[in-house]
């Protein structure tokens, strides 16, 4: 989709810049699986609350939805925002999905990204570590599956399966140019036009 595209598209919405939220008419993929990229693996920090994250994204590469984008935010934070402890089973969950993520890009992730004195250690390892290891850009299958939010209905949980796709192989070409190590000599009577 272009950016005229785009445009006709916000128009259609009858989308007002004076009332009208920007997320408004956003809906996410919806549930299926698809064959993404991962994209990029980002340490930062949410600008309100302060507090680090990492942010894995994907780009849809087929389909209908190919070009649209999901973002996961696996939490590795010891405590909660309140400041009572994150339950064992959240930080067990999203350490299998880092982990996950980078089995199904073909990358062993060591265990000691899980090991920092804090979650922003954590969270800068992880970075570092998925990018060091060249699976930016590799394919694999994301299914998205959608369940209730019994405390906020209107942003339904998102649950997330991964699996292994196969990798694009590079064509084989034979070098054009293999023949000039040779020491072949051209001459003029060699060339097709005349002199």
């Amino acid at each position: 989709m272009g950016l005229l595209e785009a445009l006709n598209k916000v128009k259609s919405e009858k989308y007002d810049p004076k009332k009208d939220d920007i997320s408004s008419g956003f809906k996410p993929i919806p549930d299926g699986t698809y064959t993404v990229t991962l994209s990029g693996v980002n340490h930062g920090v949410w600008e309100k609350s302060g507090t680090d994250f990492v942010r894995f994204s994907f780009d849809v590469v087929t389909g209908e939805q190919a070009g649209r984008q999901e973002y996961i935010t696996p939490i590795l934070a010891s405590k909660k925002s309140n400041g009572d402890p994150m339950p064992e089973s959240v930080l067990a969950r999203s350490i299998k999905m880092v982990q996950k993520i980078g089995a199904m890009v073909g990358f062993d992730v060591p265990d000691k990204v899980f090991m920092g004195a804090n979650e922003s250690e954590d969270y800068e390892m992880i970075q570092n570590e998925f990018r060091e290891a060249g699976v930016i850009g590799k394919l694999l299958k994301l299914t998205i599956k959608s369940s209730p939010n019994k405390k906020d209905p209107d942003n339904p949980w998102r649950n997330y399966k991964f699996e292994e796709a196969e990798q694009p192989t590079t064509a084989s070409v034979e070098d054009p140019f293999k023949d000039a190590a040779t020491g072949m000599e051209i001459t003029d009577d060699d060339l097709p036009f005349g002199k």
